[in-house]
């Protein structure tokens, strides 16, 4: 046993796999030490918010907001932090204009090498066609910062995007671009998604 993890979450939406009213909270923390046999010391931090209300007849706004912090508290530095313990944001449930993890930060060599702070905001207009298929406008923004000293942010990145999705009994079933509007040397202009289940 290296590490422990406590998490906390209140959900008072009126349906998680659709919601259209209510507030869900998340926090959870990990945290590792060499004196609970791991190799290394540091600790993760996150928390996350989403509201949904209506707006008018058969319209919906979401609006989710998420951060995440590590630090190396017990160790010299953070030159042992785990790669796989940083954060490589990007993908269908948080910043829609890259594949999973390639909204990351980049090294000078141009390789994903992970943050140590990261905040993702969306926000989502939603609007119901007819029956069970509805189409979305939704704006993302994330910032990162691959050292603490650095906290909360340095790096912007923004998308803007559309989709429909179709609603199941799983939660919908979800088509979307999101068009990057500042990409970095190497990002793509935009990504397409195809996934299911809400995004936050």
């Amino acid at each position: 046993m290296g590490s422990v993890d406590v998490g906390l979450t209140s959900d008072r939406r009126d349906n998680p796999l659709r919601p259209r009213r209510g507030i869900r909270w998340v926090g959870q923390v990990e945290a590792a030490s060499k004196t609970l046999g791991g190799e290394v010391d540091f600790q993760v931090y996150e928390v996350g918010v989403s509201y949904h209300t209506s707006w008018g007849s058969s319209r919906w706004i979401h609006v989710g907001l998420s951060h995440g912090a590590i630090t190396t508290f017990g160790a010299d530095n953070d030159r042992d932090l785990p790669v796989n313990k940083r954060f490589f944001p990007g993908g269908e449930t948080s910043m829609r204009g890259y594949q999973r993890g390639e909204a990351s930060p980049r090294g000078a060599d141009g390789r994903f090498i992970g943050a140590q702070s990261q905040v993702t905001f969306n926000l989502e207009l939603e609007q119901g066609l007819t029956g069970n298929w509805s189409g979305v406008l939704f704006f993302d923004a994330l910032g990162t910062a691959v050292e603490l000293s650095d906290y909360p942010l340095n790096e912007e990145l923004y998308a803007l995007g559309i989709g429909v999705r179709y609603q199941t009994l799983v939660g919908p079933v979800r088509l979307e671009y999101g068009r990057n509007l500042n990409p970095r040397v190497g990002d793509p202009g935009g990504t397409l998604h195809f996934s299911i289940g809400f995004p936050f």
